[in-house]
């Protein structure tokens, strides 16, 4: 269904602990019960927002017609993961076979293009970048000197840094702790890192995903703030969009070029919100994208050619992507088999065959709930998992650590 004007709520919205994760079950929610607990009206006065959305190039382009491939029934996941904390302690104190600690700080890891560094952020959701060598362990900071903090940092194929962070606005306290998570702006780093951040002038909304083979990016683009004070309203009415680009050097300068909406709410017919996580190899033509709202969270695949969209995942869990495959074969997945349609608990990191989607868990470190394991990447050579350690709190992506592991054929 199409999400033009206003759609209020008869439900109650309490802010619970992680209020991002709950206010995507509540939009959920209302959607299902429309005309029941919640009411559509103004279809024609244009979606109702309480912020501007930071434009970025080419804001008013249309996202081209796309096409829903059938995914045949839902697989019911039976809601059930017995060991999930059933151990005390932490996993740092039982680690399995080929996976060791790399820094004990840290969180959302990006491998550099040759494999040999890992760039991550100290802190959520506003954190400064540093990097740390994969072999010798020793971790610098990078962005220590700029007078700003980031929400994301992902490496571009020729080794410079695509950053996204805030440029004004509140910093997160103890009373708001997520605040500027969600009002960030896309910056260039060039490496050796010793410069000045370069602005792109394009808004970031959460993740961002970069090429491996070329200076091709794609970003979201919302207007949803998961700490308003209106929750349901704002997840349910706000904008929601995948975009993708270029980055370019215009006489010295680094700009956006080619930008260009591949996905929004209207074209896929759904109250979901999307965030990107990253290019398909090897032709880079596809999209990883998360469906949050969606069935609960689902994978999809947007192909940038034809418009296709697959949901890879289709099952009844939680399922929100991460880290893809440099073959192309298969997606990191935060997976919760429990998830009640609230919020999800403590994750674990399993892996997607995107052919014949089928399941493989990796890590099984929510035993030792509330910790947990997140926000893999694989390796350029696609043998080794770089994630975080998690624990399951008020801030969302924010980590205890950066682990690697060896990864089976």
């Amino acid at each position: 269904m199409g999400l033009r004007g206003s759609i209020t709520c008869a439900v109650p919205c309490t802010p619970p602990r992680r209020r991002g994760w709950a206010a995507l079950a509540l939009a959920a929610s209302c959607l299902a019960t429309l005309g029941a607990g919640c009411s559509q009206d103004a279809a024609d006065e244009g979606r109702a927002t309480s912020t501007t959305v930071a434009d970025g190039p080419s804001s008013a382009l249309a996202v081209p017609p796309i096409r829903i491939v059938d995914p045949g029934p839902i697989d019911q996941v039976a809601p059930a993961d017995p060991e999930r904390g059933t151990r005390r302690g932490s996993p740092l104190d039982d680690l399995p076979a080929g996976t060791r600690l790399l820094v004990d700080f840290g969180q959302r890891p990006t491998w550099s293009p040759d494999g040999s560094t890992i760039a991550f952020l100290d802190d959520s959701p506003l954190g400064d970048g540093w990097t740390v060598d994969v072999e010798r362990g020793t971790a610098t900071e990078l962005t220590g000197q700029l007078d700003q903090r980031f929400t994301r940092a992902q490496y571009l194929s020729n080794g410079d840094l695509l950053l996204c962070g805030p440029t004004s606005g509140p910093e997160p306290t103890p009373e708001h702790p997520e605040a500027g998570r969600f009002t960030a702006v896309m910056f260039l780093l060039r490496a050796p890192f010793d410069g000045s951040a370069e602005p792109l002038g394009v808004p970031c909304w959460e993740g961002i995903a970069t090429s491996s083979d070329s200076m091709r990016i794609a970003w979201n683009r919302s207007d949803i703030d998961y700490t308003d004070t209106d929750l349901a309203s704002r997840v349910i009415n706000g904008i929601t969009e995948v975009w993708t680009g270029e980055i370019v050097d215009v006489d010295g300068r680094a700009a956006v070029v080619d930008a260009r909406p591949v996905l929004d709410r209207d074209t896929f017919g759904s109250l979901a919100v999307f965030e990107v996580q990253g290019f398909r190899p090897p032709d880079d033509d596809e999209l990883i994208v998360t469906a949050y709202a969606y069935q609960g969270g689902e994978v999809l695949g947007v192909d940038l050619t034809t418009g296709d969209v697959r949901n890879y995942s289709n099952s009844s869990a939680y399922e929100e992507a991460e880290g893809v495959d440099p073959s192309g074969d298969s997606v990191l997945v935060e997976r919760d088999l429990e998830y009640s349609g609230v919020e999800p608990g403590p994750l674990d990191i399993w892996r997607l065959d995107l052919h014949d989607r089928r399941w493989e868990r990796i890590t099984t470190f929510n035993r030792w709930a509330p910790f947990y394991a997140s926000n893999p990447a694989v390796s350029p050579d696609g043998e080794t998992m770089a994630f975080q350690l998690s624990i399951d709190g008020d801030v969302e992506g924010r980590g205890d650590g950066i682990l690697l592991q060896q990864l089976s054929p």
